[in-house]
């Protein structure tokens, strides 16, 4: 659960009642409404933009998202779809970096100023009700987020992102129909088959199908999360070479991404590359110093090579920093008895 802030204090529906005149009679009513439907019309052609970017789910993607929605607020403030797509994207990265233990409320509150936006100028529209369904979802409010994607569907039975998030927000089995008729949809829909993907991952321990769905992801957009993915999916069956290439492939994508860099370490520990994997651990945790993980394979790394102190002090940062984690305990255990052997204190 999120810890800090509740983001959402209110949402606030409104109808919004639009009435044309018929009969423009005055030129410059004319030449009004004709300027109205020339912005319009360009508000929706950088929506449109935004949304191509935005569905590749993409850093360079998230980011020319942003640019294009915001070009189109620019030209019409009024644009409400814009605002939602907004909130869609900065919420989408809150997210992710909440899951890498990276600074994340300042997205997550973007993300509330935008949909709140949205929902005040168009409350009913499909654009609107999906950010905010899948705002609800990020912030792991699952009954709403499902409730909300309900009412977008029963209107817009087509709406492919909606089954997506319905499916999120209720258990994430893959064999779930919701999923199924989200890739019916949108067979390119590249969140869903990332959400596949991961569901097979830790929820079967289908590391096989894991696999063919973040290859399918990658085949429509490219991205160090996803190289980044697929390389622990394929370390995960044994095919450690072929993992170091896909962190490999992350790194060069983004060199500062640290994620790719600690399981690039963890792999090389693996094929007993451990002066190596100590270089990438220390590059993964001087980009972000908040991985137990990378911790942890540092004092094994650190035991292999003789250096008991090192890997004394690695174990107790990772005991520290893992022990409140249930998925963990193993490990804990583990860095714990290691300790001992080497000398250290109990605890």
């Amino acid at each position: 659960m999120i810890r800090g802030k509740s983001f959402f204090l209110a949402f606030f529906s409104l109808t919004l009642v639009i009435s044309f005149l018929a009969d423009q009679k005055s030129a410059y009513a004319k030449k009004k409404g004709t300027e109205n439907q020339q912005a319009n019309s360009k508000a929706l052609d950088n929506y449109l933009k935004g949304r191509k970017a935005y569905l590749l789910f993409t850093p360079n993607g998230f980011k020319e998202a942003i640019e294009y929605y915001s070009k189109a607020i620019e030209i019409d403030p009024k644009f409400a779809p814009a605002y939602a797509g907004l909130g869609e994207v900065y919420s989408s990265i809150g997210y992710y970096k909440y899951e890498v233990r990276e600074d994340y409320e300042d997205y997550f509150n973007r993300a509330y100023t935008n949909i709140l936006k949205a929902l005040s100028l168009d409350g009913n529209s499909r654009e609107c009700k999906r950010a905010l369904a899948l705002n609800y979802l990020h912030l792991r409010r699952l009954k709403d987020a499902e409730a909300v994607a309900r009412e977008v569907i029963e209107k817009y039975p087509d709406d492919a992102e909606s089954y997506y998030i319905l499916w999120a927000a209720t258990g994430q089995n893959p064999e779930s129909p919701y999923i199924k008729k989200a890739l019916e949809l949108n067979p390119n829909l590249v969140l869903a088959h990332v959400g596949l993907a991961t569901a097979y991952f830790f929820k079967k321990g289908d590391y096989k199908k894991a696999t063919e769905h973040y290859r399918k992801a990658l085949e429509l957009a490219a991205s160090p999360q996803l190289h980044n993915y697929l390389g622990t999916a394929l370390r995960t069956q044994g095919y450690l070479h072929q993992a170091v290439t896909e962190y490999k492939r992350a790194i060069e994508l983004d060199p500062n991404f640290a994620p790719a860099y600690m399981n690039l370490g963890i792999t090389l520990f693996f094929l007993n590359r451990f002066e190596d994997s100590i270089s990438y651990q220390k590059k993964a945790l001087l980009l972000n110093p908040n991985y137990p993980d990378a911790y942890y394979y540092l004092g094994r790394a650190y035991e292999k090579t003789n250096n008991p102190k090192e890997a004394i002090k690695h174990y107790e940062t990772f005991i520290e920093l893992a022990g409140k984690y249930d998925r963990y305990a193993g490990y804990v255990a583990s860095a714990k008895e290691s300790i001992v052997r080497l000398g250290g204190s109990k605890r």
